[in-house]
């Protein structure tokens, strides 16, 4: 259990630290169109849209709701160890 929590923080600290790509790949197709784009093209567009819907949602999580404050609420919840490794890793 204690490899698959570090290995969730992992994934999480990648995934946050490496949202900058899909960033910018949204923003250069949104600011320099081109006449056509290949279907490879705007699958990796819808999928990486949805990679950012998904970083905005676990800030939002982060920042608003899954708070020190609102800690002891979440530890009767059986999802508490996935949650504890992805907005609680100090405690």
């Amino acid at each position: 259990m204690r490899n698959l929590t570090t290995i969730i923080q992992l994934i999480d600290q990648t995934f946050t630290s490496l949202i900058f790509i899909p960033m910018c790949f949204i923003l250069y197709c949104r600011f320099f169109p081109s006449k056509e784009r290949s279907k490879r093209t705007h699958i990796f567009y819808r999928v990486w849209i949805i990679l950012v819907i998904l970083f905005l949602l676990r800030y939002f999580c982060d920042k608003f709701i899954f708070t020190a404050v609102n800690y002891p609420r979440f530890t009767d919840s059986g999802l508490f160890p996935l949650i504890q490794a992805i907005f609680y890793p100090e405690v």
